[in-house]
């Protein structure tokens, strides 16, 4: 995508609701006007991470990143900012200018024919399940008992057994063979010719989170293996960034605050069969941080349900540490009988699956029931590498869910509680020698809860300031007029204040569209400034008291440096000078003096004094700050 006119973008900006495209991926809560939640873009504990729809901005004050709706989806989507404008341009139906740049028009034609791919090879699929060959894939989802609300929902369909079946159709509507390879819908063979890469299987759609067709999962109808086969790796589609069903669990999610993981497509389609639709699974490959991530940004509340098989408890100790590491309040579903969700629920129904969910066991609870359950644990060694396992998990928790996690421990290994808390002291000590902050957390801006400085008087006098002219830039000139051409200390402040007043010179001023003309700090500054609340409601008085108080500043700074100066003039002997920074520095004194008696009549003449007498006695050597006391 090459060059988009500004008022394209304006357009897009405004018919795209920030809240609504955020809250695909952050699990967001009302607070006044604004809305809140856990950051996407650093390991967040606490909601730091702010949502102001009536400004349209997002902003962190854990990470400090902040922007509007198209930098969000940059950073989310790795976008650049003409693929964030066309994503939400296609989303609100405006129809963006043609592109002149060759390249991008390739690149972006690819990506649609793909897509096209996919979609028809979905209809394809589903229209297959009418044919006659179909008929044992009828015959076992009607076995499973799955309704035909649930079917459409989920689009599953079927792959006839023709080896060229789906190539064929999707030739006649116009789609290359080559694209449909790197879909991931055919395969390429050792000499060349394509077939089919699904024949004979029942088909599941797979969506990404913003409800796109990505890829496909197969199952056989007979011995076949593999029993599951996924799309390959593709520009659209990876198993490790994707969890299937989180677009139609999504909402459910948010409203039950809890989301439901197990492994396979069947384990999501029956849960959801039988109402449990804040269900989700992670395509049977082990839980990824990408794939935490995402559910972390729908909730933080994560129960796992993989099979009870031992590959199945392994691969669910592996994912439990990854959420735990990243801030998830994880718990577990101890299934009984080696059964796997789907048999569960089609066996025994809702009640008693609700019943293990409530039952469900914390990490300590679970790490502990799977150590215990695989041997006698009798030898030193052995409660210490039990103990081992689950200290990281112990030592993360608060006071309380600590003392319970010692007593299950010390009742589990059959030591005392002051072994374990002992045990646990000395492991919390090591673990605090041994930490470095990971280079690759270090080495990315958006992961790095930094420590802001304080801000003196002076910056938060000026950030006020700011806010103030980025909702009137009219402003601007008086605040020209009383403390100069460069009224802003901080640099950053001073780069957003002059590109304010350029662009309100174009009709249509919004504050959000100095997004499309700052640097990345900036942007992430202004968006921190959007989020500030302007202490009052008359704009024209709190713009003289905040331009006062940096006035102050000012006097107190040049007071500051008059003293320096003072203390090399002793040395020096330039008499003339050193009397003239005396002066100077009384008048500064009187005007503050003045100023804190309430006598404004005597500040003004004390002011009008001191400016005359340098503009005509010390035009040579004038001190920063005597211009705009």
């Amino acid at each position: 995508m090459g060059f988009i006119p500004d008022e394209v973008i304006e357009t897009v900006r405004q018919r795209s609701d920030i809240l609504y495209v955020i809250s695909r991926y952050v699990q967001l809560k009302k607070k006044g006007k604004s809305y809140t939640g856990l950051c996407p873009f650093h390991d967040d504990r606490t909601p730091s991470f702010t949502v102001t729809p009536g400004k349209q901005i997002f902003h962190c004050f854990g990470c400090n990143v902040g922007g509007d709706v198209f930098k969000f989806l940059m950073l989310k989507e790795n976008l650049t900012f003409s693929e964030a404008v066309k994503t939400l341009a296609e989303q609100a139906g405006i129809v963006l200018p043609a592109d002149d740049n060759p390249a991008a028009r390739k690149r972006d034609a690819k990506r649609e024919r793909l897509k096209k791919a996919n979609n028809l090879a979905k209809d394809f699929f589903i229209n297959n399940l009418q044919h006659q060959e179909a008929a044992a894939a009828k015959h076992y989802l009607q076995g499973r008992g799955l309704s035909p609300e649930v079917l459409e929902g989920f689009q599953i369909g079927f792959a006839l057994p023709g080896w060229q079946s789906l190539l064929d159709y999707l030739g006649k509507k116009g789609c290359r063979q080559q694209d449909l390879v790197e879909a991931g819908l055919a395969v390429s063979g050792e000499t060349g010719r394509c077939y089919d890469r699904f024949r004979n299987r029942i088909m599941f759609p797979i969506w990404d989170a913003a409800g796109r067709i990505v890829g496909f999962g197969g199952r056989v109808l007979d011995d076949t293996l593999p029993k599951y086969l996924n799309s390959p790796e593709t520009p659209f589609f990876s198993k490790g960034r994707t969890l299937y069903g989180l677009y139609q669990a999504r909402q459910s999610i948010r409203e039950k605050n809890c989301v439901i993981v197990v492994e396979g497509y069947m384990d999501v389609i029956t849960a959801h069969q039988y109402g449990i639709t804040n269900t989700v699974a992670s395509l049977g490959t082990a839980l990824t941080v990408e794939h935490g991530r995402l559910l972390l940004n729908h909730s933080r509340n994560v129960i796992f349900a993989y099979d009870a098989d031992a590959a199945g408890v392994a691969a669910t100790i592996r994912g439990l540490d990854i959420l735990q590491e990243l801030g998830c309040e994880v718990s577990v579903v101890s299934i009984p009988d080696g059964k796997d969700p789907d048999d569960f629920l089609r066996r025994y129904g809702v009640e008693p699956w609700e019943e293990l969910i409530r039952r469900a066991a914390s990490l300590i609870e679970y790490k502990l029931q799977y150590a215990a359950g695989k041997r006698t644990i009798k030898t030193v060694t052995e409660k210490l590498e039990v103990m081992r396992q689950v200290f990281p998990d112990l030592a993360a928790k608060g006071g309380v869910e600590k003392e319970e996690g010692l007593k299950k421990i010390a009742r589990t290994l059959n030591l005392s509680w002051d072994t374990v808390a002992g045990e646990l002291k000395r492991f919390e000590e090591n673990l605090s020698k041994k930490w470095i902050y990971p280079d690759k957390i270090a080495k990315n801006i958006h992961t790095i809860i930094r420590k802001e400085k304080k801000m003196d008087a002076r910056e938060k006098s000026e950030s006020i300031l700011l806010r103030l002219v980025l909702d009137d830039p009219s402003l601007g000139e008086t605040i020209l007029a009383e403390i100069g051409e460069i009224p802003f200390k901080n640099d950053n402040y001073q780069r957003i204040f002059m590109n304010c007043l350029e662009l309100y010179k174009s009709p249509g001023y919004r504050p959000e569209g100095l997004f499309n003309i700052l640097d990345n700090d900036d942007q992430n500054l202004l968006s921190k400034l959007l989020t500030l609340d302007i202490p009052g409601e008359n704009p024209v008085n709190i713009m003289k008291c905040y331009i006062a108080s940096i006035k102050r500043c000012i006097r107190q700074e040049r007071r500051e440096g008059i003293l320096e100066e003072i203390k090399e003039l002793e040395k020096s002997g330039n008499n003339m000078l050193y009397n003239d920074l005396l002066r100077e520095l009384v008048y500064l004194k009187g005007i503050d003096e003045a100023e804190k008696a309430g006598n404004s009549e005597r500040t003004v003449e004390l002011m009008v004094d001191c400016k005359k007498f340098f503009n005509i006695n010390n035009g040579d050597h004038r001190g920063e700050g005597r211009g705009n006391i």
